[in-house]
């Protein structure tokens, strides 16, 4: 007995999904929540998601832009110059215009989150019942 090979695609659909999301540091705190919500294995979920860490950073800006596209909350261009200008000018609005392009992004994300989860676990089940096959070992 053990995990099903649904749960173990679902606990890898959602590490890649949480492990992409443009915000940094909740990662760990959204993992566990999932995890004893749905029952998953909480240490694969873990280190699914940690090892999303360089994707997560190649798409953190794609996203915010993105989702500065479709969720228009402020007009930020994400040029150091322009980051770097703000915090000079006021440190407030500054703080203020780059929470609001990184919800942004977190909005975009939260949009996709659903097919993207489904797509990885259609991708992932038949992926690890074919491994799962393999493995099982004949009973004399």
């Amino acid at each position: 007995m053990g995990i099903t090979p649904q749960k173990l695609a679902l606990t890898g659909a959602l590490g890649v999904v949480v492990g992409i999301i443009p915000l940094f540091g909740l990662t760990s705190l959204l993992c566990t929540i999932i995890a004893l919500r749905f029952k998953l294995n909480l240490p694969a979920l873990l280190l699914i998601c940690y090892l999303m860490g360089p994707l997560h950073l190649i798409l953190y800006i794609p996203f915010i832009d993105l989702g500065l596209k479709v969720f228009p909350l402020t007009t930020f261009n994400l040029s150091w110059d322009e980051i770097t200008t703000l915090f000079k000018q006021d440190w407030v609005r500054a703080l203020r215009i780059v929470w609001l392009a990184n919800l942004a992004g977190v909005l975009l994300w939260m949009v996709l989150a659903g097919p993207l989860t489904f797509f990885f676990y259609l991708l992932l089940l038949p992926l690890i019942r074919r491994i799962l096959k393999r493995q099982v070992v004949p009973e004399v």
